[in-house]
């Protein structure tokens, strides 16, 4: 086949947000993907973390294959956190199955791309890479002829929000889109490509700074200042589908053409601390000695990582949570947590459930598992598990009655495959997710509601998918689509195999009659390309990710 197919990856984009858009003229070119072609909700991975999705959606195989199910892992035999990266990640690749058949590739920014592998043609890797490296790329002189054609190559976000910031935010949106829409018009009309796919990250970016601006609802919404940015916060969605029509204008009218996002997005209005809940509920037990006691006292007088925050904010130093990680804000921080109530204060004797990962994610403290582990597998995992999901059904809203959460899954339930080891014990979703679940600083707050503070907007369990070319269906609406599916559908749309041990399907709804008809052919298992365990990297940037992604609000 002759077919080409390129990718574009709004990282975050919800319809909930587009939707008004596409209806009124404002973003022409998606809009004309979606007459053209087939849309509709594309559902995300559970948990809908960034780094967890693009690796299930570059793979086809859920978590419990792939191994990574957070933006970090565990190393072996302790709770030290490890950034995750391409070398982490079991599983070949959608671009390297592709490769092994002869086509030419191009990746750019997909996250858990970093340290950039060897493919058939180019990849730039992604805002994990640790700051100041400028081996991001294959081939790696690849770097330096980008900025030499298009100028300074922008791979990171580092603005964050707070009151009158929001024209700042907005300033660095702007300036990495236009860089990135340069660079990859460059790429897609100078490079031989048959898959092409970019990655663009400030739109998640947007969602969680900037959400209040658009959301007259969100508590920290200001009628006065959106007045002053409403026009401007639409205007880079505007910009953003420009940038979407170029490439595909660039890339030519006989290619086909996806728009994907690896997770919704929505408004957040309070945390749920659940280390602090299972402190209270007696799963958490504290050591005796005087150094706990006198950060629990502490802790219960309102000395939490909470009110550092907000004092951080109030005093103007909002930037430092984006620093390099091994400068000012990371000497404050060492000093400030030396008092703060943490996992080290935990007695693990006493201990059975821990929370870690955002979203919902309880672990047992499991007796052979975890370094000092008490709950014995089988007859006694199992009702612990019991008892914990009870409770959680009992959970209420305080100010409204209303039960906290929804669905609750075993591990089993959700993964499977030689990683699923590594799950969390038992995955839950909020009912109503305005309310997100934290557990990844250890006790954030003393309180088990907390108002949200930081990020006005997180993730949802549905994207977005358009998808447009020969033999795809014309302005037809698709449902029951996951991000899993999308790379064994490219696959066959490319004649290629697909992979035996994908858990993704072919969307057979996107195509036309003529196209439907014709056999999924079945290929070997993938190999792994990664081991699935922890990377190496130095200390340093590991401690430099660790600290910009507490910045970016990804760790509670």
């Amino acid at each position: 086949m002759s077919r080409r197919v390129l990718v574009i990856a709004l990282d975050g984009t919800t319809f909930d947000l587009i939707g008004p858009w596409l209806a009124d003229g404002s973003l022409p070119n998606l809009a004309r993907l979606r007459d053209e072609g087939v849309t509709g909700p594309l559902q995300s991975i559970v948990p809908p973390v960034t780094a967890p999705a693009w690796c299930s959606f570059m793979t086809g195989k859920n978590p419990g294959k792939h191994g990574v199910f957070e933006f970090f892992m565990r190393a072996p035999g302790g709770f030290e956190e490890v950034p995750v990266s391409s070398s982490s990640r079991a599983g070949r690749t959608l671009w390297q199955l592709l490769g092994d058949s002869g086509k030419k590739v191009m990746v750019v920014n997909v996250p858990v791309t970093y340290p950039p592998t060897p493919v058939n043609g180019h990849l730039i890797g992604d805002f994990l890479t640790p700051m100041g490296d400028r081996e991001f790329t294959w081939p790696h002189g690849l770097l330096r002829e980008v900025e030499e054609a298009t100028g300074p190559y922008e791979l990171y976000h580092v603005e964050v929000y707070r009151k009158g910031r929001a024209g700042v935010v907005l300033d660095e949106l702007e300036r990495v889109l236009a860089a990135n829409r340069r660079a990859n018009r460059w790429l897609i009309e100078n490079k031989e490509w048959d898959f092409a796919m970019f990655h663009v990250w400030g739109t998640d970016r947007f969602g969680h700074e900037l959400w209040h601006l658009l959301d007259e609802r969100h508590p920290m919404h200001d009628p006065a200042e959106a007045h002053i940015h409403r026009d401007r916060a639409v205007g880079y969605w505007r910009q953003v589908d420009a940038a979407v029509g170029e490439w595909i204008e660039a890339a030519g009218e006989d290619v086909t053409t996806l728009v994907i996002s690896d997770h919704g997005f929505g408004p957040i209005h309070q945390f749920l601390v659940f280390n602090v809940w299972l402190l209270q509920q007696g799963w958490i037990r504290l050591k005796p000695g005087i150094g706990a006691f006198v950060r629990r006292s502490l802790f219960e007088l309102g000395l939490s990582p909470a009110l550092g925050y907000r004092l951080s904010m109030r005093l103007g130093f909002a930037r430092l949570r984006l620093s390099a990680g091994v400068g000012t804000r990371k000497r404050l921080l060492e000093r400030i947590n030396r008092v703060f109530l943490s996992l080290n204060d935990v007695d693990w004797s006493r201990t059975k459930v821990y929370s870690k990962g955002n979203y919902g994610q309880l672990f047992l403290n499991l007796k052979g598992r975890e370094p000092h582990g008490i709950v014995e597998p089988g007859t006694e995992a199992e009702a612990v598990l019991d008892d914990l999901a009870r409770g959680l059904r009992e959970l209420r809203d305080p100010e409204t009655g209303e039960p906290l959460i929804g669905d609750i899954w075993r591990s089993e339930e959700l993964y499977h495959g030689a990683h699923a080891d590594r799950a969390p014990d038992l995955t839950f979703l909020p009912r109503d997710m305005r309310n997100k679940a934290l557990g990844t600083v250890d006790f954030t707050s003393n309180r088990f509601v907390e108002p949200a503070y930081g990020n006005s907007g997180d993730h949802r369990m549905n994207g977005i998918l358009f998808m447009r070319g020969p033999g795809i269906r014309s302005g037809a609406e698709i449902q029951g689509a996951n991000l899993i599916d999308v790379a064994p559908t490219i696959l066959h749309y490319l004649g290629e195999g697909v992979p035996e041990d994908f858990d993704g399907r072919v969307l057979q709804d996107a195509f036309t009659e003529q196209e439907a008809v014709r056999p999924i052919r079945v290929a070997p298992p993938a190999s792994d390309s990664g081991s699935g365990d922890p990377s190496e990297m130095s200390e340093e940037d590991m401690r430099e990710i660790r600290e910009r992604l507490k910045g970016l609000g990804y760790l509670g």
